[in-house]
């Protein structure tokens, strides 16, 4: 217990053990002589004003120094007496464990934010490539649907086939197919550019997203993908890879599955057309 004043005028037992004070020494003591630096301020900045006006605080965080300079965190509920022996009673307890608990759900919270964004990761991406996979792809176009509906721009979907896949897998192995697979995934990460998306559709199909975008953008990019092919290497050989694009446009009633299958036709009439090429579903035209 203080008085008003601040001074000590009774501390139990339990108090001098804490502060390895002897007994009776730590009357009349200033509080703040028990406190930090930080926590004087503290006590001036914030106990002190609410014991002023609500006449108690509780339970509030202070840290206490021994007669050995140890630092002893607490937690202190204080409060205002009235009447015969007018006075502020302390009610202190240690925290040390309190704080070791505190760190530890502190540590575990971030922990748990690491692994919700690790798993949240794992369900967007295709594992072998990198790139996201079909379900994040759909998420990404469709909310891309809405902002340029509201916007008026058009968007071009590019469906992406690498030609002769089977033979891959069956002349050199699941392995040299997986490896393709990664090669040409890095290969048409290092093309795009921020307004695009591509993905791993599945198999040996890749889907990409081209905005604000219409028949002369999605050609270009087209001959970005053939270029992008090129650089892939199996026993020497480029592979090659044949396109199907089609582009939707704002207020077409059309939605993302009917616009992935226009697109979809078009890379099957690309493959009819001889492969390694590039077939838009708008006009049916073949580009090399």
């Amino acid at each position: 217990m203080t008085d008003l004043n601040r001074e000590v005028r009774f501390a139990n037992a339990y108090l001098h053990e804490e502060l390895g004070a002897a007994p009776g020494t730590l009357i009349g003591r200033k509080i703040e002589s028990l406190l930090t630096p930080a926590s004087r301020i503290f006590y001036d900045s914030y106990i002190q004003p609410m014991l002023l006006h609500e006449k108690r605080c509780n339970e509030v965080d202070i840290t206490l120094i021994s007669a050995t300079g140890e630092r002893i965190p607490a937690v202190v509920s204080v409060r205002v007496l009235h009447g015969d022996g007018e006075g502020i009673i302390w009610c202190i307890m240690r925290a040390d464990n309190r704080n070791a608990v505190y760190q530890d759900l502190a540590r575990a919270r971030e922990n748990l934010k690491i692994q919700a964004q690790e798993l949240r990761d794992l369900s967007i991406t295709d594992d072998l490539t990198g790139l996201p996979n079909r379900r994040e792809f759909e998420r990404l176009v469709n909310r891309e649907l809405q902002a340029s509906e509201r916007r008026g721009y058009g968007l071009s979907i590019v469906m992406i086939d690498i030609d002769h896949f089977k033979s891959i897998n069956d002349g050199f192995g699941h392995a040299s197919g997986d490896e393709t697979l990664r090669q040409f995934g890095a290969a048409l990460r290092a093309i795009m550019r921020q307004d695009e998306v591509v993905a791993r559709y599945g198999g040996e199909e890749f889907i990409a997203c081209l905005v604000d975008c219409d028949g002369d953008g999605a050609a270009a990019f087209a001959l970005r993908v053939h270029g992008a092919a090129k650089t892939v290497l199996l026993n020497a050989q480029a592979i090659t890879v044949s396109i199907g694009v089609a582009t939707w446009r704002p207020q077409s009633p059309e939605a993302l599955p009917e616009w992935t299958r226009r697109a979809d036709k078009a890379l099957y009439a690309a493959k009819a057309a001889g492969r390694n090429c590039t077939r838009f579903a708008d006009d049916g035209s073949v580009a090399p």
